[in-house]
């Protein structure tokens, strides 16, 4: 076994040797595999997959779609002893919750709205949504707040008999909210121990890029998103949900399950929404690899990763998320930087030998650009009276700011490039070596 793991892996550089192993697994014991049936098992975008088909193809029946082992593959493997792979390290279900549930999406036969970046989640992940809440005790006696639900999140807890205080539904398919509200008028009438349910449950037509009425504000104690998958996208919906849960000047906090997927060779996207998250003051309590799997979504895996944040004190809002372009089919242009950092130094009892001498002044700024391997185009200094200086310096990719003010004994350095800054986790230092001084504070913006 070890020889042909090890031959897949250097066709495979992207695969550890245990997922490759675990794909092998997953052929030699599925019925009727398919391509796509791979990708929601395995939650590995669709071009990974591809390769690994084509690395491995020798073995397999012809077939465009089919994963079925030739003569050679199951003379290959057939005296192995292959182990699965735990491709997400938690897993909720509940048969008797997947019946159900099955029969319901059967019966109302919806269909997902691709301009609004629909992508159904699988049975099993609807109920697991749902499950976590549950173990996360999020449930009982609480209000729960739904971004979105075409995965009927809400109808799985009104499955489950669970005893939440209230449900609302915030979701621009108008269609969609009218289905949940008589499934669930319909499951209070077929099931006594349901009684009242419907009047717990609420929907509400709404568009994220509006505001909340009044009254939806600070009023859950969790919600739910599986947002667009832009940044814009997911940086508005996480601010509405911030809107919706309340505040607390403790920390027992309100919660927040953000769902976002997107493909492993593209851990930027994930750097980015953990950016973003940081940007609300909110903790990563939990987040688990590949929790939902979904119907179509192949160039993510089919799969999506759950972050349970927690608010924290000083957990707020914002008022600047006003991109109206949120949703992956608009190709928002933001998507589309490549790469950018963004610096904000402040310097405190900076001695005068420095502050209050031009070529001084020079010499530390052209000092830090050469440790830090910023390519220098052009500088330009102003003197302001009656003290202080302003340091202008056109970099190769993009600029360098700095201003004095000698009567504070202080600087701002504001530093925005476009590529990788050399040893940037020694600037502090370099900054306090430089302009003499240990007082020195640092801020990324972006």
């Amino acid at each position: 076994m070890e020889n042909i793991v090890k031959q897949l892996k250097i066709t495979n550089k992207d695969l550890k040797e245990a997922e490759i192993e675990g794909l092998l697994y997953l052929i030699t014991t599925q019925q009727n595999l398919d391509s796509n049936k791979l990708i929601q098992l395995s939650g590995l975008p669709k071009e990974t997959l591809k390769a690994f088909k084509s690395s491995f193809g020798n073995y397999l029946e012809d077939s465009t779609e089919k994963l079925a082992l030739n003569d050679e593959g199951r003379k290959l493997l057939g005296g192995l002893e292959l182990h699965p792979y735990s491709w997400s390290i938690l897993k909720l279900s509940d048969e008797d919750l997947v019946t159900k549930l099955t029969e319901i999406r059967t019966e109302h036969n919806l269909n997902p709205v691709r301009e609004y970046d629909q992508w159904f989640a699988t049975i099993e992940s609807s109920i697991a949504k749902a499950k976590m809440l549950e173990a996360k005790g999020l449930v009982e006696g609480k209000n729960i707040a739904l971004m979105g639900d075409d995965d009927l999140v809400s109808i799985v807890l009104v499955l489950m008999g669970a005893k939440f205080n209230k449900v609302t539904v915030f979701d621009i398919d108008k269609n969609l909210l009218q289905t949940i509200q008589t499934i669930a008028d319909k499951l209070e009438e077929s099931d006594p121990n349901l009684r009242g349910v419907s009047k717990r449950v609420f929907t509400k037509e709404y568009d994220a890029r509006n505001d909340f009425e009044i009254n939806d504000l600070e009023t859950y104690d969790v919600a739910l998103t599986d947002p667009p998958y832009t940044r814009t996208g997911v940086a508005l919906f996480l601010n509405r949900c911030v809107q919706l849960v309340k505040s607390h000047k403790d920390f027992s906090g309100s919660y927040i399950f953000l769902n976002y997927g997107n493909s492993f060779k593209s851990p930027e996207k994930t750097q980015k929404v953990q950016e973003v998250i940081g940007e609300f003051n909110l903790v990563i309590e939990d987040k688990i690899d590949k929790f939902v799997r979904y119907h179509g979504a192949e160039s993510i895996g089919s799969a999506s990763s759950l972050y349970v944040l927690k608010t924290t004190p000083t957990t707020s809002s914002k008022t600047d998320y006003l991109e109206s372009r949120i949703y992956t089919y608009e190709d928002t242009k933001e998507e589309k930087f490549p790469f950018v950092d963004h610096y904000v130094f402040k310097l405190n009892e900076v001695p005068a030998k420095v502050i209050e001498s031009q070529i001084a002044l020079q010499k530390a700024v052209g000092e830090f650009c050469k440790l830090h391997k910023l390519k220098v185009v052009k500088t330009d200094i102003e003197r302001f009276k009656p003290a202080g200086f302003t340091v202008t310096v056109i970099l190769s990719n993009s600029n360098l700011l700095v201003h004095t003010w000698p009567e504070y004994k202080a600087v701002h350095i504001d530093l925005i490039t476009c590529s990788p800054i050399h040893n940037k986790e020694k600037m502090l230092q370099s900054l306090q070596n430089l302009f003499s001084t240990q007082k020195v504070e640092l801020k990324k913006i972006e």
